[in-house]
């Protein structure tokens, strides 16, 4: 019995998972249940930090998530206007002020991330992300899964 649970429990995973990988994406936005995320403007470094830059590992990509560690928020763009969602949760390990996993959420849009870091590149001034996913959920609880990916990039003082 516990082998066939196992079995159905996999076969789901990898159904929600070769759903999000097609995407959904319309133009420039990538839908995550009960909302889209559309494609951010290029973003600028901050001499003396270090920023995440997302982007939806989909058929035609989207820069989706734009992450600072000081102050801890994310920047997403919905409905055409920009918003800034505070960083509300971490854990895992820290990479230049940014966590393996976070949540950031403001009003009614909630964004979990996790991700996984290359450690041994010798990439200077930031981190490449090996493998990750974002994860909102519709005002009816169902979550949707987008896989990203994308990387740290810092710059000097």
């Amino acid at each position: 019995m516990a082998t066939i649970l196992k079995r159905i429990a996999c076969a789901a995973f990898a159904m929600s998972m070769a759903g999000a990988a097609l995407a959904q994406t319309a133009g420039e936005q990538v839908s995550l249940g009960g909302f889209a995320l559309q494609g951010l403007a290029a973003q600028p470094l901050t001499p003396g930090r270090c920023s995440l830059f997302l982007w939806s590992k989909t058929e035609r990509p989207v820069f989706i998530l734009y992450a600072t560690e000081n102050p801890a928020q994310a920047l997403v763009r919905i409905n055409g206007r920009d918003r800034k969602l505070a960083r509300k949760a971490t854990s895992g390990e820290s990479l230049l002020g940014h966590y393996e996993k976070q949540t950031f959420s403001a009003d009614k849009y909630n964004l979990d991330v996790d991700l996984t870091y290359v450690r041994d590149s010798k990439m200077v001034d930031g981190a490449m992300i090996e493998r990750g996913v974002m994860r909102g959920r519709d005002a009816k609880g169902a979550v949707t899964i987008v896989p990203v990916g994308g990387m740290i990039g810092c710059k000097p003082a």
